[in-house]
């Protein structure tokens, strides 16, 4: 079975996963009066435990947010109770918001356990391989660090029941997956608007600037911030052409695909914790999730 196949299925696995539990969570969002991605930041919270929640935390596995936008959002949650000031900029949660997240992480798992329709031979083989391959990845010596893994690692349940356990070992994989990419573009100097505003026209999902800053506006950054990024791509010679008509050039497509290659090359290496038959087994199982 091949590596990014597997995780091919991986990755649909959990998604449905997700769609098994997100009913169970929905009122628990909808009546806490904070959104999704303010929830997301509680969980961070109760990861980055003892220390505090900053936007500076918030941005190494997430650069390309800005800081003000992590703030407002810290902000939020903290005129709903869920978190308290410890400092200027710095919060942790308040014990409505560690009883709140606690409270969602277990509907959640419940919901995803009585969805389960793996019988408990192949669930208990599914834990057994993640375990060790996401134990594999924590192990493995930089590059990639494993801030990222590391974190969503501290929310791992026991391996029984085994849905819970392999939902939250997806996630340390995606987390594992961040750490590869980040340690694949960052020690290249290029900013995070810089190389997210090339990803997107290297995709051919933009050409123009007001495309691009339509695209990203979630990230809270004003328009100077992707036109100077845009500028920095062309000070490259990665991208070509006007604002309403931008092209990646040769150049900046190698830079790219570099990018790409050396995030598969960080992020797989220490699959071969896993031989062969254990893939295909694996493969196998989470075609029946």
């Amino acid at each position: 079975m091949d590596d990014q196949m597997l995780w091919k299925l991986m990755r649909e696995s959990w998604i449905k996963i997700q769609q098994s539990y997100d009913p169970a969570i929905k009122p628990i969002v909808e009546e806490s009066e904070i959104n999704i991605r303010e929830w997301m930041l509680l969980i961070a919270a109760l990861t980055f435990e003892p220390e505090d929640t900053t936007p500076s935390h918030l941005m190494v596995r997430g650069p390309y947010t800005s800081s003000d936008q992590y703030l407002s959002r810290l902000e939020r949650a903290a005129a709903e109770g869920y978190l308290e000031h410890k400092s200027q900029g710095s919060f942790h949660l308040s014990e409505k918001g560690r009883r709140a997240v606690l409270k969602f992480i277990k509907v959640a798992r419940e919901a995803m356990t009585e969805a389960d329709n793996l019988d408990n031979e192949d669930g208990q083989m599914l834990t057994e391989l993640l375990a060790r391959l996401v134990h594999n990845c924590l192990d493995t010596p930089p590059p990639p660090n494993t801030w990222s893994i590391g974190l969503s690692f501290k929310l791992m349940p026991a391996n029984e029941p085994a849905m819970p356990f392999i939902e939250q070992a997806f996630s340390c994989l995606l987390a594992y997956r961040d750490d590869a990419h980040l340690a694949s573009w960052q020690s290249s100097g290029l900013s995070a608007s810089a190389l997210e505003s090339l990803t997107l026209i290297w995709r051919g999902e933009i050409s123009t600037v007001d495309q691009l800053t339509e695209r990203l506006s979630f990230r809270g950054h004003p328009k100077k911030v992707y036109l100077d990024a845009l500028a920095e791509l062309r000070s490259h010679d990665y991208i070509s052409g006007f604002q309403n008509v931008m092209r990646v050039t040769e150049e900046g497509k190698l830079f790219r695909d570099r990018v790409e290659a050396s995030t598969d090359h960080y992020f797989f290496a220490p699959w071969d914790c896993l031989n062969a038959n254990e893939k295909e087994q694996m493969a196998e199982i989470l075609n029946e999730i």
